[in-house]
């Protein structure tokens, strides 16, 4: 019997404390607007780093489901994954080992080149290590390239390294992001994202924005950029797209719905990473690619609470 059919109440859990939290405060919002519009008790828990306060409110709330809207550290490493596996009601999205595998960018990269996806080339340095990139061994990679943490989401703290000016302005300012980074190889090209729901790809879209790389600012402000669903694109080229986030998927062990990003250089299409907790505010491309499809948003909650195990 279909999880849904046996749901009344939902705690849906937002904010947390990673630097997502605005993001996932404005996810949340609109997820528990959606489902109390369908008919659901819902009760919305601002998630903080304090054990006792959170298990209180869950205990208080009584769900029959939990809704996990949280992004980043914390809400989709695996972290918030294994309390709520301890406290054993069913929750949207992937388990506690798939939610770690996907948040750390190499481990995942390394699993999907296994499995048979193209990747960007990449090395894994520590925070340290930013001072010395192309100057000490085991740090080199030709321009461009990309310096991004190694577990973190919303392009924060992604820079886009085109030449040596760049790179010096990076090792002259301060690192936040992180003690595990990642330098990995600029595919020059088209953005795109692929959904995913159950194992299987609905829709895909392209990705234009008006600065030089999908930012922050790019994803979430009004206007930033632009989701196109029809764009030309080989049909071999798509169809790859859709293989390589399917086994990427099926790899990671993901559960429910999860984003795939890549880039596409004109000849070939790259795998950069899956996201398991896409955001769902106005500007989030997970709710234009379910309306686009034919699609609503209620239906794709509906859908994400059957597919919890």
């Amino acid at each position: 019997m279909a999880i849904v059919s046996s749901v009344k109440r939902i705690a849906v859990l937002m904010g947390g404390w990673s630097t997502e939290r605005e993001v996932s405060i404005r996810s949340g919002k609109n997820v528990a607007k959606c489902l109390s519009g369908m008919g659901y008790s819902v009760t919305e828990i601002d998630v903080k780093k304090d054990l006792r306060r959170f298990t209180s409110a869950i205990y208080d709330a009584v769900p029959d489901f939990v809704f996990n809207i949280l992004h980043g550290t914390g809400g989709e490493d695996g972290v918030i994954q294994g309390v709520l596996e301890m406290y054993g009601v069913p929750y949207s999205g992937s388990g506690t080992l798939s939610s770690a595998i996907a948040f750390d960018k190499s481990i995942c990269k390394k699993l999907a080149r296994v499995a048979g996806a193209r990747v960007a080339d990449w090395i894994d340095i520590t925070e340290d290590e930013i001072a010395n990139i192309n100057t000490a061994s085991g740090t080199q990679m030709p321009y461009p390239f990309v310096i991004k943490p190694l577990a973190n989401g919303s392009s924060i703290g992604v820079r886009p390294v085109f030449n040596e000016v760049d790179l010096t302005r990076i090792k002259n300012s301060k690192w936040d992001f992180g003690k595990e980074v990642m330098i990995e190889r600029y595919i020059p090209g088209r953005e795109f994202t692929v959904m995913i729901l159950n194992g299987k790809v609905i829709g895909m879209l392209e990705i234009t924005c008006k600065s030089s790389f999908y930012d922050y600012s790019s994803k979430y402000d009004a206007g930033g950029s632009a989701h196109i669903a029809d764009f030309d694109l080989p049909n071999p080229v798509r169809l790859e797209m859709y293989a390589m986030t399917e086994i990427v998927y099926a790899a990671c062990r993901c559960v429910g719905i999860a984003r795939a990003d890549i880039r596409y250089d004109g000849k070939n299409p790259y795998f950069l990473e899956i996201n398991t907790q896409p955001g769902m505010t106005d500007q989030s491309l997970v709710p234009d690619i379910a309306r686009l499809g034919g699609g609503s948003m209620e239906s794709m909650l509906t859908a994400i609470m059957n597919a919890a195990e």
